[in-house]
């Protein structure tokens, strides 16, 4: 009997998989169809097909605290490897620490696989009653942990005295943003204020300002 080339068992494997249902995660105001609910549904079914896939090729770059990702995909017959096909995506991930990368390449390769499989997702892309907007929405990003660390640095090293300082450093605003600034920027910060309040203890009494 004749083995099944990529495209009959890709048809195959579509036939068994028609939708995804959304999802509401915690702390989000709307519903999804994540990377992980398309992987558990797809995943499966391509291997029962004997179909394997992975990406061959990722272009990544950063723009602030938002990663950016353009990857291929590679759909592949495990009893021909030479049969497959490629799927372009991208993806986009934001993270105020070291997560971004993996959540563009999540976000990519889920994307291949719900296109590849000609998945419904409840979504409707003709019908979205959404406006154009030239402004690149993913622009609305958090403050990046740089432009974050420089500013509190900056408090800190205009603070006078100690009680100025300490108003700083102690702020709801300032522990705020430092909780979730990389770990070797809080440890530049906590320097910047052991420093600095070395520097203004041994400030004259008379009123003399720190340079």
């Amino acid at each position: 009997m004749m083995s099944k080339n990529v495209h009959q068992r890709l048809a195959a494997a579509m036939g068994e998989v028609s939708y995804i249902q959304k999802e509401r995660k915690k702390g989000m105001q709307y519903t999804i169809v994540s990377h992980d609910a398309v992987t558990a549904k797809v995943r499966p079914v391509l291997l029962k097909h004997g179909i394997v896939y992975y990406p061959v090729s990722c272009e990544h770059q950063h723009n602030g605290n938002r990663a950016e990702c353009a990857m291929t995909v590679r759909f592949v017959n495990i009893d021909e490897p030479s049969d497959f096909f490629d799927v372009p995506t991208f993806g986009y991930g934001i993270d105020p620490q070291d997560k971004g990368p993996g959540k563009a390449m999540s976000y990519a390769v889920k994307y291949a696989l719900l296109k590849a499989m000609g998945l419904e997702t409840g979504d409707d892309a003709d019908h979205d009653s959404i406006d154009h907007d030239r402004k690149d929405p993913a622009s609305d990003s958090v403050t990046p942990p740089a432009e974050v660390r420089d500013r509190i640095k900056a408090a800190l090293q205009r603070a006078k005295d100690v009680k100025s300082l300490d108003g700083v450093w102690k702020h709801k605003a300032t522990e705020e943003a430092f909780s979730v600034l990389p770990e070797p920027m809080k440890g530049e910060l906590a320097k910047v204020y052991r420093e600095q309040t070395a520097r203004v203890c041994q400030a004259p009494e008379n009123g003399a300002q720190y340079q």
